[in-house]
């Protein structure tokens, strides 16, 4: 926390957790503002203790998040990732400047064109990082991408690696070819894995390199043979025997 450390305000709903100096500005467009850290003070509760408030200002206003918490605590717990609808554009540059012009490998087919809306991509392709700009209040990072056709696209990061839908680096991108962990992968399969696709024939470890890890899976035997059913979420229902898949339907 250093005065002066700029951050994007990424949502109107900001002006429900912060306390404006200005009445005027408390209701007031503040998606897309840019506020800066200001200092700290001290707010007395009801019951006489007190807790840290961190305190923005945009010039003209001061922004204040009372923080719930004890100066002591507050002071070592909370960092400039744990304010709500607030991006730190210091850690987007860093990153940026970090990730710009390397070459890393897809990790999910949850890609976007530059406007923001859903396109079809590949997993396990190389692609190489243009820059990384401000994102959402959910995702703050987007990773602007060009993969080895030249077509251009994005995804959503998150810092932290935690929640449901992560969506951290790791999620996100493998910095070695992934295909060399599996040599033993046909050249025509690992078409269908890298389009989240697959094809009677398909190992289970090779179906799941495609589509993940089912949510449901049921075992059991025929007269001969060993056969197993997986179930995703999306309602796709693949059957195996002996290892192998025999029938896949959505």
């Amino acid at each position: 926390w250093e005065a002066g450390k700029p951050f994007l305000v990424s949502d109107n709903k900001a002006s429900l957790v912060f306390e404006s100096s200005s009445r005027q500005n408390t209701g007031s467009e503040l998606e897309g503002k840019i506020i800066r850290y200001k200092g700290t003070s001290l707010k007395v509760t009801p019951i006489g203790t007190e807790e840290l408030v961190i305190v923005f200002s945009d010039g003209a206003s001061d922004y204040r998040y009372v923080t719930g918490k004890s100066p002591d605590i507050a002071k070592s717990a909370i960092t400039s990732l744990d304010i709500p609808m607030l991006i730190d554009l210091d850690l987007v540059k860093k990153t940026s400047d970090f990730l710009s012009g390397r070459k890393l490998w897809t990790r999910t087919k949850m890609w976007y064109t530059l406007d923001g809306e859903k396109l079809d991509g590949r997993q396990f392709v190389p692609v190489t990082v243009d820059e990384v700009q401000p994102g959402n209040m959910v995702f703050p990072l987007k990773v602007f991408i060009t993969d080895e056709n030249g077509r251009q696209a994005l995804l959503f990061m998150n810092i932290k690696n935690s929640g449901i839908e992560s969506r951290s680096f790791q999620s996100l991108f493998y910095v070695s070819d992934p295909k060399l962990r599996y040599p033993s992968i046909l050249p025509e399969i690992w078409e269908f894995i890298r389009d989240g696709k697959v094809k009677a024939g398909m190992t289970k470890e090779e179906c799941k390199l495609a589509l993940g890890n089912p949510s449901d899976v049921n075992a059991g035997h025929d007269w001969n043979s060993t056969i197993e059913f997986w179930q995703y979420p999306d309602g796709k229902f693949l059957r195996f025997e002996d290892g192998l898949l025999i029938d896949s339907r959505n």
